[in-house]
């Protein structure tokens, strides 16, 4: 299995920067296989920090749709990397 996912990942790699997110998607899948949970989720957690905005100043009830769905995502991955 890993061995196909390494052959996606390259077949990936030589293609558009629009499968940019598959091949981070299939990356983090592989560095859940290869090491434990709370360590992935750390690694996780660190890269949305530099990556997702920050909400900390809004209100939650005056959030859009995927503003609250961005928060929940942030929640979940915290919550599992503690």
């Amino acid at each position: 299995m890993a061995n196909n996912i390494i052959f996606y990942m390259i077949l990936l790699a030589t293609g558009n920067s629009e499968d940019i997110i598959l091949i981070i998607l299939l990356l983090s899948i592989l560095l859940a296989i290869l090491i434990n949970r709370k360590l992935f989720f750390k690694i996780i957690a660190k890269v949305n920090k530099i990556i997702i905005p920050s909400l900390y100043k809004k209100e939650i009830g005056k959030l859009k749709k995927y503003e609250k769905v961005i928060l929940g995502y942030r929640y979940w991955v915290t919550k599992n990397s503690l």
